[in-house]
């Protein structure tokens, strides 16, 4: 992992327990109280993904990934593992953030890495108690470091009590010229200044994270937590979109300058009040049946069919959702300059360009 230029990086010895997340007053956090969570509005650190260790640097074989375990600071990838963020100043209401760890897994094989296997990993939010948004994400861990990677995820806007699928991004599919690759969320060993890819879609999610301060107290709804950390998350493709995230022993993520802070966890001792977790998946909407968009025609068919149409350079492709359908977003650059074109996924028809 790159360190931070002038800044020397200072390994911490974390137990080999969960850590859970804390957060730092020099970001504008109060440790009781104080300042509520919002945006950062720090210009961004870093430029490029070049500025962060990436795949080349991990050293990532699929023989050493497994999709259940425990890293010093993330929460517990583990089925059955329930937490909750609240954030009340949201602009759109009250938020609310519930992540569970299903028991079910999600098969890789990436050429460079070879086969394995992920952890299923749904999150959900909610404003005002109305389901907004669901994801499911595709974690695993390293049993050599206990590094924490993402592998992509699906994602789904809820409205009307419908799911429409929005987007997804996975590793070891096409991006642009080039291979979409996991991100690191979390080091086995933390070391501030630090700087890993934290998301490795250059066209629809790309992030780095810097690891900013360690040896942090604070104190949430959930309790009071000490030997914390504080992590930077930096959006690559729209820079000014920056998170602090403090994590700390046994539980994870404790404070998120977007998502709010932690309430309920099953990772905490059970004579806390906040290990219930009864409340969570228990909204009043009902379960939603929503099906991953399945592609019957490759990345690579669709850029040929969009060439056919419209003579260029194809620079990315993705599959969104457009016109009522889930489509192969092929990017070309003609010489009019940047054009998209639309591929139905499932017939190969193009059903519009942008």
């Amino acid at each position: 992992m790159k360190p931070a230029s002038g800044q020397p990086g200072r390994p911490t010895n974390w137990r080999t327990t969960l850590l859970a997340v804390t957060v730092l007053t020099a970001a504008g956090f109060a440790l009781a109280g104080g300042a509520a969570a919002g945006e950062i509005k720090d210009p961004p650190r870093w430029k490029s993904g070049n500025d962060f260790s990436s795949l080349k640097d991990w050293n990532l074989k699929g023989e050493n990934i497994v999709p259940h375990g425990v890293n010093p600071l993330y929460y517990p990838i583990m089925p059955g593992h329930k937490h909750a963020l609240e954030r009340s100043d949201h602009p759109d209401g009250k938020y609310r953030k519930e992540t569970v760890v299903l028991d079910t897994t999600e098969d890789f094989d990436i050429p460079g890495i070879g086969k394995f296997k992920t952890a299923v990993v749904q999150e959900e939010e909610r404003v005002d108690g109305v389901l907004t948004q669901r994801a499911i994400n595709w974690l695993a861990l390293d049993k050599t470091t206990n590094s924490v990677y993402s592998f992509g995820g699906l994602s789904w806007e809820i409205k009307e009590g419908k799911p429409i699928f929005a987007g997804t991004w996975r590793a070891g599919d096409p991006d642009g010229d080039g291979v979409t690759e996991p991100g690191m969320l979390m080091p086995g060993n933390f070391t501030i200044g630090d700087r890993y890819i934290a998301a490795g879609s250059k066209s629809l999610a790309f992030g780095g994270s810097e690891n900013m301060e360690a040896g942090i107290e604070i104190r949430v709804p959930a309790g009071t937590f000490k030997g914390c950390a504080r992590i930077r998350e930096q959006d690559l493709i729209k820079p000014n979109e920056i998170t602090d995230k403090v994590w700390c022993p046994d539980v994870g993520v404790v404070s998120d300058s977007s998502d709010g802070k932690l309430v309920i966890s099953n990772a905490l001792p059970a004579s806390n009040p906040a290990s219930n977790v009864s409340t969570v998946g228990k909204a009043s909407d009902k379960p939603l049946k929503q099906k991953s968009p399945v592609a019957k025609i490759s990345a690579a068919e669709a850029t040929k069919i969009a060439l056919e149409r419209m003579p260029g350079k194809a620079t990315d492709v993705k599959i969104e959702r457009k016109l009522g359908k889930n489509v192969y977003v092929v990017e070309i650059q003609t010489s009019r300059g940047e054009k998209d074109v639309f591929i139905d996924i499932e017939s190969g028809k193009i059903v519009g360009t942008e």
